[in-house]
């Protein structure tokens, strides 16, 4: 019997490992407080905030803060995730279907959540959408298109749509709501609430029409029908 043939003992944490292992969190921890002043110093200061901006809010040299980003589109790209992220954990919970819900509460309350982001975090918005230095900011916005629309696609699937016509209509009511968003942001001809209600009574038209192609009378500010799923127990 060979020595690779015998079963290794589990190999007990050195102090060596142990260090590491806290330098490794240490590092996250830090690089992610970073992230944290990207953000708050694209409020400050707008969607080209310099890396001495950021570093100044967060309190340390450019260079320390280059020890932690492999260079500056590393840390846009880290900006770019935070931030999407932020609009998805506060729409995802809206987006959950239960037998009780009603078409205008849930469609109200996720667009209350994008309109509320847009409101408070205008340059975080620019900073998404006119970046020019970094292609791979595109990918992470598609992330969050990509996402809100399969949800939005499932709904419509469980309305009765196919899923082939549901994915293009899905696409679309996001895309109206991003144009919608950017022009307000730009003309603010409203409040935010009056803004609010009318970019969620469009969504409900778009989709209480795909409804009714499929053969299903909704009402806005009605219940859903009995047996409606639970998105997050339903796989996208």
């Amino acid at each position: 019997m060979t020595r690779n043939s015998l079963t290794s003992p589990t190999r007990e944490l050195t102090p060596t490992d142990g260090r590491r292992l806290r330098w490794t969190q240490h590092r996250a921890e830090r690089r992610a407080a970073f992230v944290d002043a990207g953000v708050r110093a694209i409020d400050l200061y707008g969607a080209v905030a310099s890396a001495e901006q950021i570093a100044e809010e967060a309190g340390v040299s450019r260079t320390v803060l280059y020890r932690y980003f492999r260079d500056r589109d590393d840390l846009r790209q880290a900006i770019a995730e935070n931030a999407v992220q932020q609009v998805l954990d506060g729409v995802m919970p809206k987006l959950q279907l239960t037998p009780q819900s009603t078409p205008h509460e849930i469609i109200h309350a996720a667009i209350s959540v994008i309109v509320r982001w847009l409101d408070e975090h205008p340059n975080l918005y620019y900073f998404l959408r006119n970046r020019t230095d970094a292609s791979s900011l595109e990918s992470v916005e598609k992330t969050l298109a990509d996402t809100v629309a399969a949800l939005l696609k499932l709904v419509m699937v469980y309305f009765g749509m196919s899923s082939g016509v549901a994915e293009p209509h899905a696409h679309g009511i996001v895309g109206f709501v991003e144009a919608s968003g950017g022009w307000w942001l730009q003309h603010r001809t409203m409040s935010r609430e009056a803004f609010t209600e009318i970019v969620s009574t469009g969504v409900w038209h778009m989709l209480e029409g795909s409804a009714r192609d499929a053969g299903i009378q909704l009402g806005y500010d009605e219940a859903l029908p009995v047996g409606a799923p639970t998105l997050g127990t339903v796989e996208v």
